[in-house]
């Protein structure tokens, strides 16, 4: 094999085509000039071939043939760029396509850097969201010393929100390349687009997903010994919304389940179905409870406990820890009156369904389910005299009349804030009226009890129950107080003979009422009032037998 040390100039070019063009040469016998200027840099002729490589570190690289390398200088130039990267450890094949592409040196450095980093294993964006969502929130997970429970929900909203279409221009960089600017461009193209809520929800998840990258996978995220630079950006001001402090005022709550139970068919509407008890069961237990919407009506019938050390007449309800947003489980003690509220509703509710709440239809491919958290919010809108949007989101335009005129617009998310603030008027203890609320900073003392009994986890912690007793209690008299007054007010009993006959006839159907047909509305007694005399008159609860079963069942396990 003939080597040449030569300082390789344009004659050695011209030698080396025209010995090529001849095929002079072998690939077990090439010519090969080595430069002496430039160590290690070689052009080699085989056959029909000319070639420049460079032998560093007992590799062998090829720079690029004389299409691609037209002299010596840029050949002596690109050996030294090659040179460095394989003294980093970078790959320089994609660094060389680039370069041959028309790539600047930057851009092909960086191209190669990149594959290289790819190639060892370090995270790009995608796969950064993959890890944050699917493998940390999507499972257990260690918080403020429990384990908490993964949410279904919060992993699919942070993945939909880091995989917005503004963000598309962050795939394929890695993480380790990642600036602030990167971040705030796509938080600024989702303000523009009009999508505040979107722009506020990726610089959140973002910072999230990277301060749970930096601290759980440093190196493999390429964020080991960088500085958390995401903490710095911030949202934008005119997508910021100011803490929500609606709430609607104990009476005019109470006015809206009065108005709910008189108009279960709202008057002209076409197609108008009447609102199912269910429904306004849900509706009156959310307000009675104060708990989140759909926390509420996935009450199962199985977590209706007896409270044996109890008041008499007293109940607890139970909640699952994937029930909660605060992902441990929650008990409720609930007063007698309340409790004829789910006997009310298995007078009508749909059968073999294991909620308290069950939807009035199922969807099709599930067998079964609660009322949707959406329901509650849809009648109050309904009421206003606004359709269902049936794509979801906001209501339609006002359809007809609002019979909540004169009532500040509120959600059923709302009345907790109303509860909270009427127990601490009326001198509730303030651990008493977050235990209720549940709210996830507070520690109740509650351990996380995944293997015990429904049962035994509903009473471990009665001291508890006794806490959160003192604020239902109070809570549930009030409005069951301010409904007693919505009744009167708008049916007073100053009242001329035609109206009593009236009232008197109403009463006497109303006892001898089919309440299988449910609690049909009364102008002269909510529907607690109607389910008290009924019982008295018959002096037996008016439970259900398959209810009463299941009870007795239940009070012999705890007993």
């Amino acid at each position: 094999m003939p080597t040449n040390r030569v300082e390789i100039g344009p004659k050695h070019i011209v030698e080396a085509k025209e010995a090529a063009k001849a095929r002079a040469y072998t690939s077990r016998d090439p010519l090969i000039f080595a430069d002496v200027v430039e160590k290690g840099l070689q052009l080699r002729i085989q056959a029909a071939s000319v070639t420049w490589i460079l032998k560093f570190s007992g590799k062998t690289k090829s720079l690029g043939d004389l299409d691609a390398v037209t002299n010596a200088k840029a050949a002596r130039d690109r050996a030294q760029r090659v040179r460095n990267l394989l003294r980093d450890g970078t790959d320089p094949k994609a660094f060389l396509t680039g370069r041959d592409a028309g790539k600047s040196e930057d851009e092909a450095k960086a191209t190669a850097k990149q594959k290289a980093a790819l190639a060892a294993g370090f995270w790009t964006w995608e796969r950064l969201i993959v890890e944050y969502t699917d493998g940390y929130l999507a499972k257990p997970r260690l918080s403020r010393g429990r384990i908490k429970p993964p949410s279904e929900k919060s992993t699919e909203n942070a993945k939909k929100s880091l995989q917005t279409p503004e963000a598309d221009g962050l795939k394929g960089k890695l993480v380790s390349q990642l600036e602030i600017g990167d971040i705030e461009e796509v938080r600024d193209a989702c303000a523009n687009a009009g999508r505040k809520t979107a722009s506020r929800a990726f610089v959140a998840n973002a910072k999230a997903a990277l301060t749970f990258a930096k601290k759980k996978h440093a190196r493999k995220s390429g964020l080991e010994g960088r500085s958390k630079w995401w903490l710095e950006v911030q949202i934008l001001d005119e997508t910021a919304v100011e803490p929500r402090t609606r709430m609607p005022l104990i009476q005019d709550l109470a006015k809206t389940l009065y108005l709910a139970e008189k108009h279960r068919r709202l008057e002209g509407r076409k197609n108008s179905r009447a609102t199912s008890e269910t429904m306004l069961c849900g509706l009156w237990w959310i307000a009675l409870t104060a708990q989140r919407t759909n926390a509420a009506l996935s009450v199962e019938k199985a977590h209706i406990l007896p409270w044996p050390d109890g008041p008499r007449g007293w109940k607890v309800v139970l909640w699952s820890e994937s029930a909660m947003k605060s992902k441990r489980y929650h008990a409720l003690p609930i007063p007698p009156r309340l409790v004829l509220l789910f006997e009310r509703v298995a007078l009508t509710g749909r059968e073999g369904s294991v909620y308290a709440f069950p939807s009035t239809a199922v969807r099709k491919g599930k067998e079964d389910g609660h009322l949707d958290k959406n329901s509650p919010k849809n009648l109050i809108e309904r009421l206003r005299g606004k359709r269902d949007n049936p794509k979801g989101g906001k209501a339609n335009e006002t359809a007809s009349v609002d019979l909540l005129e004169g009532i500040p617009h509120f959600s059923p998310h709302d009345i907790r804030r109303t509860f909270a603030t009427i127990c601490a008027d009326l001198a509730v203890r303030g651990d008493a009226i977050s235990a209720v609320l549940d709210h996830a900073g507070l520690e109740t003392g509650q351990q996380m009890m995944r293997s015990a009994e429904i049962t035994r986890m509903a009473y471990d912690y009665s001291q508890r129950l006794e806490l959160k007793r003192m604020a239902m209690e109070v809570w549930t008299n009030k409005l069951f107080e301010e409904c007693d007054k919505v009744w009167r007010n708008e049916n007073p009993m100053r009242m001329n003979i035609s109206r009593e006959q009236a009232r008197l006839a109403d009463l006497a159907r109303t006892k001898n009422a089919d309440l299988r047909q449910g609690i049909a509305f009364s102008p002269w007694l909510p529907w607690y009032r109607v389910m008290e005399m009924l019982m008295e008159k018959q002096r037996k609860p008016l439970i259900l037998p398959a209810s009463a079963q299941r009870a007795d069942e239940m009070s012999g396990d705890v007993q």
